[in-house]
């Protein structure tokens, strides 16, 4: 569990309600679920209602883990990766997020074929810096699979330390987020809401009082401090990736488990990078984590060319941003709150 990611959770809960909630609060349900807590504040005029769509929403996001949890020996993809090398069916939410990299163009910067690296470094053990040759075997292992339609198989070699496999870690939140969203929306019980993992956020509509939706980004090397505040009305969603998420340090250096692709290694120049529009929640995951690959300048570029609002802590600590698009209604502010 990401108790990091969950304090961001807690700021988030505590501007919504230093906001004014008028004079229904939400139905808030926290329960654990996709490695973490997900909470859902959801609105609406009959509570049985209400808890029946928080249930729908829940069983959405347990359906996308049963897909994608490359952790869990039931899983759909952990079959696949017990025997990467044949043909498999992909199940509907990896294909969904393979085609978003794709549409994204991040493709360089965003992989869900690492398994096999992230292995190497045993961020939940011990702790590992790999050597050269396990990692460039890792990567060669790893390489983009050969893809028919829906169905996909590993080509490449491996070795007893570079097996390769799929992990979607990096979307499959965002993607089960919109399956909840979608869930709320589709049951007609529920008139806005907000759900979060920590890292990544979604809303629903708009709240009754007609006042924004307000989520605040931790800072990445101070906890309890908000860095950053997204605030909006509508649909929109927030993902935030950083570098203190999981990590280990070894001879003074940190090594954390956002790797670039193309290195096999962490990638370095960010310490946090977030990501607000009018996006998906699969999109805004995908992109938090490539634009922080792809380091602060890159990432601004990114933001602007697409209608994006970006906010980055560098790894001098220092604060960048590209501010959303004037008509988009989100805004993003520098804060400090403890």
């Amino acid at each position: 569990m990401n108790a990091r990611g969950i304090l961001v959770l807690a700021l988030a809960a505590v501007l919504m309600a230093v906001s004014g909630c008028g004079d229904a609060p939400p139905m808030s349900v926290s329960r654990p679920a996709l490695g973490t807590i997900v909470t859902i504040d959801a609105y609406g005029a009959d509570e049985s209602d209400v808890q029946e769509a928080i249930d729908a929403a829940f069983s959405a996001m347990a359906e996308v883990e049963s897909q994608l949890d490359a952790y869990s020996p039931t899983s759909d993809i952990a079959e696949i990766n017990a025997d990467p090398f044949a043909w498999h069916e992909l199940p509907e939410g990896a294909t969904e997020i393979l085609d978003a990299v794709e549409r994204l163009r991040v493709s360089t910067t965003f992989s869900s074929t690492l398994l096999g690296v992230v292995k190497l470094y045993d961020f939940g053990g011990e702790g590992h810096v790999p050597t050269e040759g396990e990692l460039s075997a890792a990567l060669i292992a790893s390489a983009m699979p050969e893809r028919d339609g829906t169905r996909i198989r590993f080509a490449g070699l491996s070795s007893s330390y570079a097996v390769p496999g799929f992990d979607f870690g990096g979307a499959a939140k965002g993607l089960a987020l919109d399956r909840a969203r979608a869930a709320l929306r589709d049951h007609g019980g529920v008139t806005a809401a907000l759900i979060s993992t920590g890292s990544t956020t979604v809303t629903l509509g708009t709240k009754p009082d007609g006042e924004p939706w307000r989520v605040g980004v931790e800072d990445p090397r101070e906890p309890g401090t908000v860095r950053m505040v997204g605030e909006w009305t509508g649909d929109a969603t927030l993902s935030t990736s950083g570098d203190y998420q999981q990590y280990f340090e070894r001879g003074g250096v940190r090594y954390h488990h956002i790797l670039d692709p193309r290195t096999g290694e962490p990638a370095r120049g960010t310490q946090s990078l977030t990501v607000v529009g009018r996006i998906s929640g699969t999109d805004s995951d995908i992109l938090s984590t490539a634009l922080f690959v792809s380091g602060p300048d890159a990432a601004l570029a990114y933001a602007r060319d697409h209608g994006l609002g970006v906010f980055v802590v560098d790894s001098e600590g220092r604060t960048r941003f590209a501010p959303a698009p004037a008509n988009s209604g989100i805004t993003l502010a520098e804060g400090s709150r403890k």
